[in-house]
């Protein structure tokens, strides 16, 4: 699952969760969904301390920012789907 699927993933589950279908979001796959969110800020952590041009820096910071968004996110869907 890439970032852009993760996204689009975090989306549907907060369109079912607008139409008042919680009970369909299963809490493994939100998890699963942080997991992936987790892996690539890693990612791009790394990336961000191996890469010298700054123009390039600041496109992975701006990308890892974005990532920041979408865990917390999913850390708020998490917890509001009843998350154990």
């Amino acid at each position: 699952m890439g970032l852009e699927s993760a996204v689009e993933k975090l989306d549907k589950y907060f369109k079912r969760l607008e139409k008042g279908k919680a009970q369909k979001i299963k809490p493994s796959h939100v998890e699963k969904v942080i997991g992936k969110l987790e892996a690539k800020a890693a990612l791009l952590q790394t990336e961000i301390s191996e890469t010298e041009k700054e123009s390039k820096k600041q496109r992975l910071e701006r990308k890892l920012q974005m990532v920041r968004e979408q865990q917390e996110r999913a850390r708020w869907l998490a917890e509001k789907i009843g998350r154990s």
